[in-house]
């Protein structure tokens, strides 16, 4: 940077790029960047006499509505001459600003972590029909979880490799405004959609593995918090402005945002953690129920106790947000990129660990030795799975009083 930016310069600077930008929203120039429209309109300026007169000829030059630019000037600056010495005053400060960028390890991270979580999937489905010898329901349910994180992920990634990829305001157009609120709206309106189509997968996965009523009972009221959780994150992001879509037209002018986004992120990060620990540790006194080697044990809390990684992607995601909220650092736009990077990551762990009791029963069929198990303790599940009675949807149920000891998972 040239010079220091103080704390009203960059104020100044952010609101009155974001202004220009949306006079230029309904015209042929919401392609322009705010810098160039700054200083092409501080040009058309200092060369009129009477700014509070030339309304008119102002919205003719930015192909805006003239009603516009006089409720602009009327009521954020007072007259078109006040504009004007905002608009030489902004345009002086942007130079020093640079042109700062998103960071570039989103993009190479989403791909690594898209080709892993499909290969893990693809194993989960075919340990199911090898196994099982069917999809599951809740395998479904995480299916749409997965479809809905690579989709927000490519828009994600569109967004900060193009309308964002220049992190000032001053950098962007109205269009590449208008695609970031868009997109942010989607993204976090999916964010607890996947987080419940998840856990839901899972909850669903204990409740029809055992008829033992403590676990089917936690299960029952940890998917009513989950599913509160998840409603209370939704319609907090879907409503959070009045109006929802607040950006458009007249209502930009307007427009407020009663919801505290941080509150509201760290309340449901909050629970969203607990309810990762709680899913964690259901299964747990089923599983030293029915297993009784030291071994086996460690394995089957080790198949479940990996879901502690989507709890620290969750802490971390909710980390850098609170420090993107309360940055004080002036000139220095947020890093998207970090957000998304976490967002992203704290999805596809939820869907990788989810699948971890799948592919062991798969190895357990196919590779028993490399989780330290014989032939004999694998015909042993075998027939111990023969002798389960069927649930109501006909899925296999174990009964925690009258299994063999041997893990089901």
């Amino acid at each position: 940077m040239e010079r220091s930016i103080s704390p009203s310069e960059w104020m100044y600077t952010q609101n009155i790029c974001r202004i220009i930008t949306w006079l230029t929203s309904e015209g042929q120039k919401s392609n322009i960047v705010a810098s160039e429209l700054v200083s092409s309109t501080n040009d058309w300026l200092q060369g009129i006499q009477n700014a509070n007169t030339s309304a008119a000829e102002y919205a003719e030059f930015l192909d805006t509505s003239e009603e516009w630019v006089e409720v602009v000037w009327a009521n954020f600056f007072g007259s078109g001459e006040s504009y004007r010495e905002f608009i030489a005053l902004v345009n002086g400060v942007i130079p020093a600003l640079g042109h700062p960028t998103q960071s570039a390890h989103f993009l190479p991270l989403f791909a690594s972590l898209t080709i892993i979580t499909t290969i893990v999937f693809a194993l989960r489905i075919y340990s199911r029909l090898k196994v099982g010898g069917y999809i599951r329901a809740y395998d479904w349910i995480i299916l749409a979880g997965f479809i809905i994180t690579l989709a927000t992920g490519i828009m994600r990634a569109y967004i900060l490799t193009g309308p964002v990829h220049y992190r000032g305001v001053w950098d962007q157009s109205w269009d590449d405004y208008n695609a970031l609120e868009s997109s942010s709206l989607a993204n976090n309106i999916c964010y607890p959609i996947v987080v419940f189509l998840v856990k839901t997968s899972l909850l669903l996965f204990y409740y029809q593995l055992t008829a033992w009523k403590p676990l089917r009972w936690a299960t029952i009221i940890t998917f009513a918090v989950v599913t509160c959780n998840s409603l209370a994150l939704l319609f907090g992001y879907t409503f959070r402005c009045i109006p929802v879509l607040g950006w458009r037209g007249l209502k930009f002018l307007d427009a407020y945002c009663p919801v505290k986004v941080w509150k509201l992120e760290l309340g449901t990060s909050i629970v969203n953690i607990v309810t990762d620990v709680v899913i964690w540790l259901i299964p747990l006194p089923m599983i030293f129920k029915i297993i009784h080697t030291p071994t086996e044990r460690f394995l089957a809390v080790l198949t479940f106790g990996i879901g502690g990684l989507a709890c620290i992607c969750c802490g971390m995601r909710l980390s850098v947000m609170h420090n993107a909220w309360f940055s004080k650092e002036i000139g220095k736009p947020m890093d998207s990129s970090i957000v998304a990077t976490w967002t992203q990551t704290e999805l596809y762990m939820a869907i990788i660990c989810s699948s971890v009791p799948a592919i062991r029963a798969l190895i357990i069929k196919k590779a028993p030795r490399i989780l330290g198990f014989t032939e004999g303790n694998v015909d042993s599940m075998e027939k111990s799975q023969e002798g389960r009675t069927a649930g109501k949807d006909g899925e296999a149920s174990v009964d925690v009083r009258s299994v063999e000891p041997v893990s089901p998972v």
